[in-house]
């Protein structure tokens, strides 16, 4: 008899688009799932309106990490804050890990907040006061989480002139999740996705730059981020099992992304759209 195990990870998209906004793909946003809980890689526009749309419990959601600072990736978090402790996140703070910048981004979130939190938690519903909390973590590259179950590692990727992005390892029970945030094709990244089940990379087509921007922004953007064949050459050269195209630039070329990737990469391509569940 065949018995089907449940994978240990799982990567569920809820956001594959970019800054431009877009009505059927939500902003940079990735949630990796262990059994019941999950864990969120960037959150941006739309990311409530995208896990209202699964079964997702927000009473299970242990951390969000965030990339870098740029508000395709960032734009969502501050309704995920509030959202997510008014409905299921109730006694525990929001576990927030992110590059230098991520304490102030958390204390303008409370700030922002003040007024609803003290609604919410002193005159209206009572909810817990300690949902309404932020324990931020600015990551370096290493380890950054371990409850002994899901391992997180932190490594530099480059998006100059961003001074300071992450990519993320996840680790749990001999599968491995790789999420590479936005980045230039850089060693580092082939170095920590090796042999990953499956890795989650942005991806360009550079002729989308050159129709809707000018030629000295096209040309600074298209050494900013990984283009579609780019990612199939990093893939290869990682050994990865899958790959898995988000941050798609433009929203509407599948087709393109597929048959650019698959010239280089010779396992498994999926080009992401939002509320796609991935599994090793």
């Amino acid at each position: 008899m065949n018995v089907l195990l449940a994978a240990a990870l799982e990567v569920l998209l809820l956001g594959t688009g970019f800054p431009r906004p877009d009505a059927n793909r939500a902003a940079a946003c990735t949630v990796v799932v262990a059994g019941d809980r999950w864990f969120v890689v960037d959150a941006g526009r739309g990311a409530t309106m995208r896990v209202a749309a699964t079964d997702l419990q927000y009473g299970k959601m242990r951390a969000v990490f965030l990339t870098h600072l740029h508000s395709d990736h960032t734009g969502g978090l501050p309704d995920l804050f509030d959202t997510s402790w008014q409905f299921g996140r109730k006694n525990e703070p929001l576990q927030l890990y992110g590059p230098p910048g991520t304490k102030q981004l958390a204390d303008a979130m409370l700030e922002f907040f003040a007024a609803d939190i003290h609604y919410r938690r002193d005159l209206l519903e009572k909810h817990p006061a300690a949902g309404a909390t932020i324990v931020w973590h600015i990551v370096h590259e290493g380890v950054v989480y371990d409850d002994g179950t899901v391992k997180v590692t932190a490594f530099a990727v480059d998006h100059r002139p961003v001074p300071y992005a992450f990519g993320y390892r996840f680790e749990s029970k001999g599968e491995t999740v790789v999420i590479s945030g936005d980045t230039r094709p850089t060693p580092n990244l082939v170095k920590f996705a090796k042999d990953a089940d499956i890795l989650v990379l942005e991806a360009y087509l550079p002729e989308y730059f050159e129709k809707v921007d000018k030629p000295d922004v096209a040309a600074r953007l298209e050494h900013y981020h990984t283009n579609a064949d780019e990612a199939g050459v990093l893939a290869q050269q990682a050994n990865v099992k899958t790959l898995v195209l988000t941050h798609l630039i433009p929203g509407n070329a599948d087709a393109t992304f597929r048959a650019r990737a698959s010239k280089h990469f010779h396992g498994r391509i999926v080009v992401g759209r939002d509320l796609l569940r991935i599994a090793p």
